[in-house]
Formats: C-alpha cells, sequence, structure tokens
C-alpha cells in the first residue's frame, strides 16, 4: 500500500513540475512577437496619426491659402501672435468632442511653432494636458518641422515624438520615434474629404512589462480622409531579432490589417 501510494506521489509531483515548465514556457513567449502585440502597435498608430493629422489639417495654412480651418464648436481655440511666432491652444469639451477624422477628443492641446520665410519651413512642438484620445490617456509631445514643399511639390511634416498611451483597462505603451506625413493630394482644395496622406518612418515600443519592440514602415502608409483607418502600406515588427509583418490591405477601406507571425502563422487584426 505504501509503495503505491509514494508511486502516486511522484506521478502528481512529476505532473506538477511539468505544469510548471509549462507556465515558464509560457511566460518566455514574451520573447516572441505575438498577435497581443500587433494589436498595441495599431491601436497606438491609428490614435498618434489621427491626432497629427489634426495638427496638419488645422495648425497650418494650405498653400493656396483657400482651405476652411473651421474646428467644431465643441473646440475653443486661442491664437497668440508674436512676429513669426504662434502658440495655439485647442480647448476639447471635456464630455468629448468628436471631431471630423472619427475620433473624440477631450483636454487640451498646445501647439507652438515659428515660421522661417527664407527657408519656407515652420518648426515647433506639440503637448498636451489632461489629454484623451477616444478614451485612452495620451501624455508626451512632438517637436516637428513642415516643409511647404518637398522633392515631390507637396506639404511634408516630420514628427520626432514621445507619446505615453494609457488604455482604460490599465495598459500602459511608451512609443517614440519618426513620422513623415506627405500630403500627397487635396492640399490645395478647400475641402477635407479629398485629402490623402502618405506615412513614413518608424517607432520603438516599451511596455508596462518591460518588453519592447521596434516598428519600420516598409511601404508607405495611405491614409484618406473619408477612412478612419490606414488603406494600405507594410510595417515590420521587430522584436529580439524576430521579425513579423502588419499589412494594411490593398486600398479598401476598413477595419482588418493582416500580421504574418515569423513562423509564417497569419492573424487577422481588427483596426
Amino acid at each position: 500500500m505504501k509503495k503505491s501510494v509514494l508511486v502516486l506521489l511522484a506521478i502528481v509531483s512529476a505532473m506538477w513540475i511539468q505544469s510548471c515548465k509549462k507556465e515558464n514556457q509560457n511566460d518566455e513567449n514574451t520573447d516572441s512577437i505575438t498577435k497581443e502585440d500587433a494589436q498595441m502597435v495599431v491601436a497606438t498608430d491609428i490614435e498618434s496619426d489621427g491626432l497629427l493629422d489634426m495638427v496638419d489639417l488645422y495648425a497650418f495654412e494650405s498653400t493656396s491659402g483657400n482651405r476652411n480651418h473651421a474646428l467644431p464648436s465643441c473646440v475653443t481655440q486661442t491664437v497668440v501672435t508674436n512676429g513669426n511666432n504662434l502658440t495655439i491652444t485647442w480647448q476639447f469639451d471635456p464630455n468629448g468632442c468628436t471631431m471630423p477624422n472619427g475620433n473624440t477628443y477631450s483636454g487640451t492641446v498646445i501647439i507652438t511653432r515659428s515660421r522661417d520665410v527664407t527657408a519656407r519651413t515652420v518648426t515647433g512642438s506639440l503637448t498636451f494636458d489632461n489629454f484623451y484620445v477616444n478614451g485612452i490617456h495620451i501624455e508626451g509631445g512632438s517637436n516637428f518641422e513642415r516643409q511647404r514643399s518637398n522633392a515631390n511639390g507637396n506639404p511634408e511634416v516630420t514628427h520626432q515624438y514621445d507619446f505615453t498611451f494609457t488604455f482604460v483597462n490599465g495598459d500602459v505603451a511608451e512609443r517614440s520615434g519618426t513620422r513623415i506625413r506627405e500630403w500627397i493630394e487635396g492640399f490645395n482644395t478647400p475641402i477635407h474629404a479629398d485629402d490623402v496622406f502618405l506615412i513614413r518612418g518608424n517607432a520603438h515600443f516599451v511596455f508596462r512589462n518591460g518588453n519592447e519592440l521596434d516598428v519600420e514602415v516598409i511601404n508607405p502608409l495611405r491614409r484618406e480622409a473619408t477612412c478612419r483607418y490606414f488603406v494600405s502600406g507594410t510595417v515590420n515588427i521587430t522584436k529580439n531579432n524576430q521579425t513579423a509583418v502588419l499589412d494594411y490591405g490593398n486600398g479598401t477601406c476598413d477595419d482588418e490589417a493582416t500580421l504574418t507571425l515569423p513562423n509564417g502563422t497569419v492573424h487577422i487584426i481588427h483596426l
């Protein structure tokens, strides 16, 4: 009888050890790129680009000077001018202000800019005060330089940014990097619906659990004013020398992207 009990205990002990090993392996699996990593990249990408899109649309004049810069009534705008220097403050309704790009903002955005007439550039910064996008708390800021006309003859803004996102569920992601937004269509018309941007750049992420990953745009992301999401473009997501590919599609406005993991597994990511 004693022998049977000892054998049973040995079996149970072995099963418990094996279970612990599996748990540890699952914990260590955070070294691999996951679908959840891509979801975080997508969420912060869309929210940050929507914000920078708003700056491009409303903080600068169009090349033709005929663009309507009217903001919704739920935004209070204050402008202070000092020579070629300008400070723009946007105070959004604390209960939420829905913008034409479909995002709902609350809190304060402060933009400072200085014009170099000779170089035909504008430099400045973007900061926040108790600012939320669709319930996501965004902290940090951006330094930017805007060319009135790049090598392609289009307006282009380069942002060097460092944002911290705190989500409703408590998840935190720090995202820093460079984003170049080239305004390829619609900048000479008075309407917003025909605006199209191509976006290049890279980003570095640090998550609350200490994990890090890098993102690089391989094929420019296409952002059309009539769609809240990117309609095309691909990015590489790299984590511990492993690289996954995130593909935003072939031009259709939908809420899906395709994630291909290093092992060939394919996931659909909802934006």
